[in-house]
């Protein structure tokens, strides 16, 4: 009866006590504070990106729009948009670009995207257009890029390729004035 009773008298000072309870506090919360972090971190970064490349990608359409360049190969694009977006993480082997003419429709199409599980380069359409007619061009990039927090935040929540990387893209638009 004695253990009974002092076990009864331990379970009683047990209950009564406040020892521990911000840990329990901290315990819960801690959870939902870090998946905030996380996440305002991950946005923040692909904001960042995305920023950067929809600015490099309208400087290079200035380009050519101004003619800077009157032949100019995809591969040059694709790099002066990288030089100028700057930050964009091998930019040049991640990056796709298309240039249409708006008469071949891409707005249903999804952006063609680097796959990176796959050494085989996709196949984009590239038109330059015609001087002469004026033709309305689309240019359209997509960078691949991997999350900086993988699995935590809203980086785990939202959708990836195969690689698991996001697609960010950007379109800009022009006319191809005559010379």
């Amino acid at each position: 009866m004695a253990a009974l009773a002092k076990l009864s008298s331990v379970l009683r000072r047990f209950r009564k006590s406040e020892d521990g309870s911000a840990t329990v506090e901290f315990v819960l919360l801690i959870p939902v504070v870090m998946w905030i972090v996380f996440s305002v971190v991950e946005a923040g970064w692909l904001m960042t990106q995305q920023t950067l490349l929809h600015r490099g990608l309208n400087l290079a359409v200035r380009d050519l729009r101004l003619g800077r360049d009157p032949n100019p190969t995809p591969a040059e694009i694709k790099a002066s948009i990288c030089n100028y977006a700057g930050i964009l993480r091998d930019c040049n082997n991640v990056l796709t670009l298309e240039l249409v003419e708006v008469s071949d429709p891409i707005g249903g199409a999804n952006a063609v995207c680097v796959d990176r599980t796959s050494n085989i380069a996709p196949v984009v359409a590239f038109n330059a257009g015609s001087r002469v007619n004026q033709d309305i061009m689309v240019a359209r990039a997509c960078f691949v890029v991997d999350p900086l927090i993988p699995g935590a935040g809203i980086g785990a929540l939202l959708p990836k390729d195969p690689s698991g990387a996001f697609h960010l893209v950007s379109y800009s638009a022009f006319v191809n004035e005559p010379e």
